[in-house]
């Protein structure tokens, strides 16, 4: 038996302080939105709050943390779409930081009485626009560049909340994570990783549930899918190495609890995957655990 999966990780890295902003800025709206609106038209002040949310988190992002993001010589505006030796991680938060950015987007324009669909394409393209002032900046960075890759990870994360309400069967599909910190980050000498680079710490996972589909899962479980997660071992100490995982998964909202609270609480739970029974795969070596 291998070793298995600690507890669950929850996740703290830049970009999701960036989204806890715009969600602290915004109260309990999202909480609040969940439930079903009584609404019958755009409520412009609720719309300027959130654009003035959104604007007034990006600059105080940009202010507290420009020396960190952007510390080498500037050049002129230059795309990178070479691989770096972190990309399996980092791609992989671009969409999951973006996807839970999408859904609290989308949560904010339900509060503001925009049409159903419509609020979950609006949260889509907030999602990318929490991530575009970023990337525009290490577009004028010596060392880095506007990465094409990059952004095509966060849009895709973006994409899938908006999909979840205009095509009822992508509601089957989730992104999940968890967060412990790695060793790397626990013993670390030099500068590297900090909190949001502790890629060896993350794991991120395409969650299926069948019980979200249409109509239910059938004679499968309502509350029981299938996970597909990738993370990787090291990332300082050693060179990177790809971890592939399959799990058993809980869909939450597929637990029959009728109270109404329930709804917000498994509505939040389902954004983590929590370590069941499955395989990890690293080489051609398969472990069996808890992951």
């Amino acid at each position: 038996m291998g070793k298995t999966a600690r507890l669950v990780r929850w996740p703290v890295c830049r970009r999701g302080r960036r989204a806890l902003l715009l969600l602290a800025a915004l109260g309990p709206l999202p909480f609040r939105a969940i439930q079903p609106q009584t609404c019958d038209k755009l409520r412009t002040d609720r719309t300027a709050l959130i654009l003035g949310a959104y604007g007034v988190s990006q600059a105080a992002a940009i202010i507290i943390r420009h020396n960190d993001w952007w510390p080498n010589p500037s050049a002129g505006f230059h795309f990178a779409w070479e691989p770096s030796a972190n990309r399996q991680q980092d791609r992989l938060l671009h969409a999951a930081l973006s996807y839970q950015a999408s859904q609290l987007g989308a949560l904010a324009w339900d509060w503001a009485c925009v049409p159903r669909t419509t609020a979950g394409w609006l949260g889509g393209a907030l999602g990318v626009a929490i991530a575009l002032p970023k990337e525009i900046g290490d577009a004028f960075q010596e060392d880095r560049g506007f990465s094409g890759p990059d952004m095509l990870w966060t849009v895709g994360g973006s994409i899938l909340p908006a999909l979840h309400r205009a095509w009822a069967p992508a509601r089957s599909i989730l992104v999940k994570l968890n967060y412990w910190p790695s060793d790397e980050y626990r013993n670390r000498i030099g500068a590297e990783p900090q909190l949001e680079s502790d890629y060896a710490g993350q794991r991120y996972y395409l969650a299926i549930n069948p019980g979200r589909l249409p109509g239910g899962a059938g004679p499968w479980p309502d509350w029981l899918g299938l996970a597909l997660g990738h993370s990787v071992p090291h990332w300082i100490s050693a060179p990177p190495a790809h971890q592939w995982y399959v799990a058993l998964d809980v869909n939450f909202r597929g637990i029959p609890l009728r109270a109404e609270w329930w709804r917000t609480v498994a509505t939040v739970l389902d954004q983590f995957h929590v370590p069941l029974p499955g395989i990890r795969i690293q080489g051609g070596e398969v472990t069996f655990g808890l992951f």
